[in-house]
């Protein structure tokens, strides 16, 4: 069985030191993008997502073998955001289709930055608490956001206003899905809360909780998310306002 390690204790130096070698890595990528080629880090991702969703499935069926037998608990299923990238990366890794790699890049890009570097941020309370899921959470985190910057700054790939726009189209439909999936599994499953669109992943945070019911919650997540996605598209966006300009002018 596994155990809780004392180290967690300490939880919050080790939470900031992770977080600066986060940031360490997301700069050196930024800094030998040059030198990496996508295609060989998309099977890298690829590679350590399975590694890493092994490891989990394997730990928390361990963790709870005396309550669940074998059985991996419903609430750890792949259906939070971080999670579905290991099904785009095998899509990306073995599909010649061009045009849905470039969406599944644009979708990725502010998911995987801005999603991925929130996890760390608010790591759940689970993937502080058995040594392996916590080696497995951070590298998996560390590795998704890690690849987002590399779409972000790399010339392999230009984005454009369309993509900008297809990325906020998937997003909305993937939190609708989450929304019925949630709906479906609530009868089996005691505090489900796939994507986050039930409750806020931490409690007592600003803005992003509950004081004012779901509603309001919900509105609020739905405009961090476009504000996020905004955020990573700021450059094809602000192009094609400049763009749209010089004829006016001309």
């Amino acid at each position: 069985m596994l155990k809780h390690i004392e180290i967690f204790k300490s939880f919050d130096i080790i939470h900031i030191l992770i977080i600066i070698l986060t940031l360490a890595l997301i700069s050196l990528t930024i800094i030998f993008r040059n030198k990496l080629k996508l295609e060989k880090l998309q099977k890298i991702l690829l590679l350590i997502g399975i590694i890493t969703e092994v490891i989990k499935v394997f730990s928390y069926i361990i963790i709870n073998e005396e309550t669940l037998g074998g059985y991996l608990p419903k609430t750890d299923l792949p259906f939070h955001l971080c999670s579905m990238q290991i099904i785009l990366l095998l899509i990306l890794n073995f599909t010649k289709n061009e045009k849905l790699k470039h969406l599944i890049y644009g979708f990725m890009l502010p998911t995987c930055l801005i999603g991925g570097f929130a996890a760390i941020l608010l790591p759940t309370s689970s993937a502080k608490s058995f040594v392996l899921i916590f080696i497995q959470y951070f590298t998996y985190h560390i590795a998704i956001v890690c690849f987002a910057a590399y779409l972000l700054t790399t010339k392999e790939i230009k984005f454009e206003l369309k993509d900008y726009f297809n990325t906020l189209l998937c997003l909305v439909g993937v939190l609708l899905i989450a929304i019925y999936i949630n709906s479906i599994l609530n009868d089996y499953i005691s505090n489900i809360n796939f994507m986050y669109v039930v409750n806020p992943p931490v409690d007592g945070l600003p803005l992003l909780n509950k004081d004012h019911g779901w509603f309001v919650y919900i509105l609020t997540y739905a405009a961090i998310c476009v504000f996020a996605v905004t955020i990573c598209f700021i450059k094809p966006i602000i192009l094609a306002i400049i763009n749209r300009k010089k004829p006016l002018e001309e």
